[in-house]
């Protein structure tokens, strides 16, 4: 099936275009029953097709569009939280990756996403996107990803220039008590007013800041509490990533779909995320995955479209 253009709709404000560019990872919809459309998840990263463009990986996905089905393993709810208390442990204790030289944060990503809407989902061919954000101070960002037309926000070219971004500071600076953390998510949450449950939105802004971002040691201690704290949260064991890369997960389902944040497990370093189908919907049977996708490479760079060394 060739890719669908965009919707025609009235063109969307500035601030809340680049926002949703900007998350192209994070914001999948939940299945429900609509028109045939791309799957996408919106800082947060990118969408749709085009080959591996770095080097041979291991392959999770398939290639040509045909429905992925993953087993759906029993998670362990009471794992997570002397998990997310070791990683926290570890996380206070290492270097702070957001400390050196240069004015903006450089993240290389690579994923693979599914279309959804009248029959099963089918997941695209990977593709990999690199994003510059401002360190400190507002201002522009770069966004470099395959040319695709995405409903909502329409065409987004190869290379685009991204507007008053918010700094990469403004978006770590957080609570580092884990309870005070987690207030602030349900709040943000009960401000807008709608979208998943506040549960759900908590765990989804957590995985939004680990993504495609350069967290404060303690900081990134406070979101592995704060996350351990939400009802729901449980350890998925044996999942793979977009690169090939298999590690633990931290999962949270809702409405049928589980969302995972995949991890090292031995060093507990982010690898990427994982979305799949827990139960048969009009979109697919149990097991079908939604996303898969992978953090290759986090950097500070001195210059806007500057690459660091591989």
């Amino acid at each position: 099936m060739s890719e669908p253009t965009a919707f025609q709709v009235p063109a969307l404000p500035a601030p809340r275009r680049q926002a949703l560019r900007r998350h192209l990872m994070n914001e999948i919809e939940r299945p429900v029953r609509r028109p045939r459309r791309m799957l996408v998840l919106a800082p947060v990263a990118g969408v749709l097709a085009v080959a591996v463009a770095v080097g041979a990986v291991a392959r999770p996905w398939a290639s040509d569009g045909a429905p992925l089905i993953v087993t759906v393993a029993q998670g362990d709810p009471g794992g997570a939280t002397l998990l997310l208390g070791r990683m926290a442990t570890e996380a206070a204790a290492g270097p702070d990756p957001s400390s050196g030289e240069g004015e903006y944060v450089y993240v290389r990503s690579r994923g693979a996403f599914a279309e959804v809407g009248d029959g099963p989902a089918r997941l695209k061919p990977v593709h990999e996107r690199e994003i510059w954000i401002p360190r400190n101070e507002r201002g522009d960002g770069l966004l470099r990803q395959p040319f695709f037309n995405v409903p909502i926000i329409g065409a987004i070219p190869e290379q685009e220039t991204l507007t008053d971004v918010t700094p990469n500071a403004e978006l770590v600076d957080l609570p580092t008590d884990p309870d005070a953390l987690l207030t602030k998510l349900y709040r943000d949450r009960d401000g807008r007013g709608r979208g998943n449950s506040r549960d759900g939105a908590a765990f989804t802004a957590i995985g939004d800041i680990l993504r495609e971002s350069l967290v404060p040691p303690r900081t990134t201690a406070a979101l592995y509490h704060a996350a351990a704290r939400i009802p729901g949260v449980e350890v998925v064991r044996g999942v793979t990533d977009a690169a090939g890369r298999r590690g633990v997960a931290v999962a949270y389902t809702e409405r049928s779909r589980r969302d995972e944040w995949i991890f090292d497990e031995q060093t507990y370093e982010y690898l990427g995320e994982r979305s799949y189908l827990v139960a048969d919907t009009v979109d697919g049977p149990a097991g079908t995955v939604l996303a898969t996708t992978a953090v290759l490479q986090r950097a500070l760079v001195s210059n806007l479209g500057q690459r660091p060394e591989r």
